[in-house]
């Protein structure tokens, strides 16, 4: 059930507190300011399939480059048959030697990153953001309190909280709903993947008991030319 519940160190009804002092609890997890949502979601690298599998399909992908220009130089000396075996065997050796440095450094990630990955995310009726959050050697609680769920605008001073939320952040991809062109869902999986006209893919994640929710709002906004997968 959706409740109203008031920052701390808010003035009660009358006083002079700004409007941004106060907020609503959607879930135990999604909190709305205004038509702004925020949620924080740890995603276990270890146990996590949706990063890997798209960086297994991006490595394929980035493999046929060479092996695609080999076959066009071959055909265009006037042998299409030994293009298409050259293409063959560079794809073959290409997508061997990145898939093999990808077996091994995804494991060295992971171990380096301490196995979380933290994510916050902003969405609006415009878009939504993803911020990787800092997962090693600071506490979910902390991490919760600093990004501005628990105390950060108990201030009444957003522009602080956002500034303390940009120092902590490391990179943020942000996803504008007009340009989103395919929608993929993976119900099981508790993820939403957003692709734009310009082949960038966000992963939204969400708590099982949050996911409908954000699923909902998700496919509210985007465009309905959108084509929607469910997987």
């Amino acid at each position: 059930m959706t409740k109203t519940a008031r920052e701390p160190g808010s003035k009660p009804e009358g006083g002079t507190a700004p409007s941004d002092s106060s907020r609503e609890t959607v879930s135990e997890n999604v909190i709305r300011h205004g038509n702004e949502y925020r949620w924080l979601h740890d995603v276990s690298l270890w146990r996590d399939t949706v990063i890997p599998l798209m960086l297994f399909r991006l490595i394929l992908l980035a493999a046929l480059i060479p092996a695609l220009l080999l076959l066009v130089i071959e055909t265009l000396e006037g042998s299409f048959l030994r293009g298409l075996q050259a293409f063959g065997q560079v794809y073959l050796i290409v997508a061997s030697i990145m898939l093999g440095l990808f077996i091994i450094a995804y494991p060295l990630y992971v171990l380096v990153s301490g196995g979380r990955y933290s994510i916050l995310f902003e969405m609006d009726d415009k878009g939504i953001d993803h911020i990787e959050m800092p997962s090693r050697g600071v506490k979910r609680t902390d991490l919760l309190a600093r990004v501005g769920f628990l105390a950060g605008l108990a201030s009444g001073n957003p522009s602080a909280s956002g500034a303390s939320l940009l120092a902590l952040s490391r990179k943020r991809m942000h996803t504008p709903f007009n340009r989103v062109r395919k929608v993929v869902v993976y119900e099981r999986k508790g993820v939403v993947k957003l692709i734009a006209r310009n082949m960038t893919r966000n992963l939204i994640y969400a708590q099982p008991a949050d996911f409908k929710l954000i699923k909902d709002l998700l496919l509210e906004r985007c465009p309905r030319k959108a084509t929607v997968i469910y997987r």
